[in-house]
C-alpha cells in the first residue's frame, strides 16, 4: 500500500536508511525530516511510504516541484527513492514511481525527473527508466570543497 508521509508522525530514520544505497548520499534525518514537513507543508513536496499489511514502513520515494528557472514551468523532480532490501523484488517500488509520476501530473508539471546515481544499480535503473519513457538529458558531476 502507498500512503503519504505524515511527517508529525512518522519516523525520521527512514531517510537515513537511503544513505545504504551510494557513498554519494549523506543523511540527517532529523534535519530531513524537518525540511520535508516545511515543504510539504507548503505544498511543493510530497513523501510516499510503501507500507506493508501490518503498518511497517517498506520505503519510500520523496519529490519536489518547483518553477524552472527559464521556462516559468512547473517541474518535478525525485530527492530519494528507498525500498529495504527485504521488500525489493515486488511491486512496491514500481507502485511508489508510478505515485510520483500521478502526483507531478496532479500538481501540473509539465516535466518530471528521476535520479540516477551511478553507483546505485546503474544498468538496471537504466533500463527500467528508458522502458518509463525518461531520457537521458545530462550527467552532473561533483566535488568536496574541502569545507
Amino acid at each position: 500500500m502507498i500512503r503519504m508521509l505524515n511527517p508529525e508522525t512518522d519516523d525520521p530514520r527512514l531517510f537515513k536508511l537511503f544513505e545504504r544505497e551510494s557513498k554519494f548520499v549523506k543523511v540527517d534525518p532529523d534535519y530531513v525530516a524537518k525540511r520535508y514537513q516545511e515543504l510539504i507543508r507548503s505544498g511543493i513536496a510530497a513523501v510516499f511510504m510503501l507500507v506493508g499489511e501490518a503498518g511497517e514502513i517498506q520505503g519510500g520515494l520523496g519529490a519536489i516541484k518547483y518553477l524552472d528557472l527559464h521556462s516559468g514551468e512547473w517541474r518535478a523532480t525525485e530527492s530519494f527513492w528507498y525500498v529495504l532490501p527485504a521488500f525489493r523484488g515486488g511491486f512496491g517500488a514500481m507502485d511508489l514511481l508510478l505515485a510520483y509520476e500521478k502526483w507531478a501530473r496532479d500538481q501540473g508539471c509539465s516535466m518530471m525527473s528521476i535520479i540516477h546515481l551511478s553507483d546505485s544499480f546503474p544498468e538496471k535503473l537504466e533500463r527500467l527508466y528508458r522502458n518509463r519513457g525518461y531520457e537521458l538529458v545530462e550527467k552532473t558531476y561533483m566535488k568536496e570543497t574541502g569545507k
